[in-house]
């Protein structure tokens, strides 16, 4: 198995991960209507969308500006979901 075909399996594992919190927080959000489980919903789903851009890249570097700023800003996402349910 080789090193790019490894990098691909591994992303789609997060991927799949990532849009199945995703999915879990959404479903929580329909329930509830909670604004913080929809911000993580948001967030999941940003991150998920962040490794499917990574499978269309020649070459894959986490190194990318605006995928690592995706990845900034569902990260900052999931901070601003703390604080505002802890502001309450």
């Amino acid at each position: 198995m080789t090193t790019d075909l490894l990098k691909q399996f591994i992303y789609g594992a997060v991927m799949m991960a990532s849009f199945t919190s995703g999915i879990f927080f959404l479903k929580f959000w329909r329930k509830t209507q909670d604004r913080f489980f929809m911000l993580f919903a948001a967030a999941f789903f940003m991150l998920g969308a962040e490794r499917w851009f990574f499978t269309f890249l020649p070459n894959s570097d986490e190194e990318n500006t605006w995928i690592f700023s995706m990845r900034l800003l569902a990260f900052l996402i999931i901070i601003g979901a703390v604080i505002d349910k802890n502001r309450e």
